[in-house]
């Protein structure tokens, strides 16, 4: 139990800093603390419940101003309010249709279909694709756009929001930095910090919710039928309290330190900790 109540803090933590928390937890989960790698990729996606719920309270009136949005126009609502509902809208459909084969594909990788380097063939995927978000955020560091979502007409919002949830869809994979990826996308897009941020996190409920239906349906190993019910709720009430209480301060660490060179550092420390093992008989 402690593991996981360990592994639920950290979740707590990782989740505002572009480091890929599913593969922070994922790595622990295996290594530390004997995990199996299906339950430990189930863990990853169940624990995204209690820092989605946390976002869901800090950002409470954007959420309910964008439920306004769908019902009834005797509802009053701002065209923000629209503009962000539509950019959830596509932006949840793209990352559907590059999400759900990436996750039946990695859990295919993680069935047990490989040799008895199993263990250590998976932290080495997920190290390579933490360096793979340590060089996509080296590069885009610098990157400021000038766009805002008040000034962006319709049609852009469909494409920008469509193309920043394919690259989204992406993070299903452990080790790929969601809140990395998408920000850099939607910088690219020429807007500015301020909206990538704030886009990026509208963008993560939908799917993070989608992400555990989807493994509670298909998931073999998933925390559902591992886990007592209690633990269940005991890690992600952990994850969302420790979630909630450091949104603040570790978004605006996020924004001040590189994060790039610690994602590439880990990887490459990974590498030169593990293929020596798998060598050496």
């Amino acid at each position: 139990m402690i593991g996981y109540i360990i592994i639920a803090i950290l979740q707590g933590f990782f989740e505002w800093l572009p480091i890929s928390s599913s593969g922070q937890t994922f790595i622990l989960a295996m290594n530390l603390f004997g995990i199996s790698a299906q339950e430990a990729y189930s863990l990853a996606i169940w624990l995204h419940l209690g820092t989605t719920l946390a976002v869901l309270l800090k950002f409470r009136t954007e959420f309910i101003n964008i439920f306004k949005s769908f019902l009834p126009k005797k509802y009053i609502v701002e065209e923000i309010d629209i503009k962000k509902r539509n950019w959830l809208i596509y932006a949840t459909i793209g990352t559907g249709i590059i999400a759900l084969p990436l996750y039946f594909i990695f859990r295919i990788i993680i069935s047990g279909a490989f040799t008895a380097f199993q263990g250590d063939l998976i932290t080495l995927v997920v190290s390579s694709l933490l360096i793979i978000t340590g060089i996509i955020l080296l590069k885009t560091k610098k990157k400021y756009g000038k766009n805002t979502l008040e000034d962006a007409q319709h049609k852009d919002i469909r494409k920008d929001s469509f193309l920043a949830g394919l690259i989204q869809g992406v993070s299903i994979l452990p080790g790929i930095s969601r809140s990395g990826v998408t920000v850099s996308a939607v910088l690219l897009e020429d807007y500015n910090q301020h909206n990538a941020l704030r886009l990026t996190f509208l963008m993560s409920v939908p799917v993070a919710i989608a992400s555990i239906v989807v493994d509670i349906i298909f998931g073999e190993g998933s925390v559902f039928g591992t886990l007592a019910p209690f633990l269940i709720i005991l890690i992600t009430i952990i994850s969302f309290l420790v979630g909630y209480l450091t949104i603040e301060v570790l978004l605006r660490i996020a924004q001040k330190i590189s994060f790039g060179y610690f994602c590439v550092s880990y990887g490459i420390v990974a590498y030169l900790i593990i293929v020596p093992l798998m060598i050496i008989p």
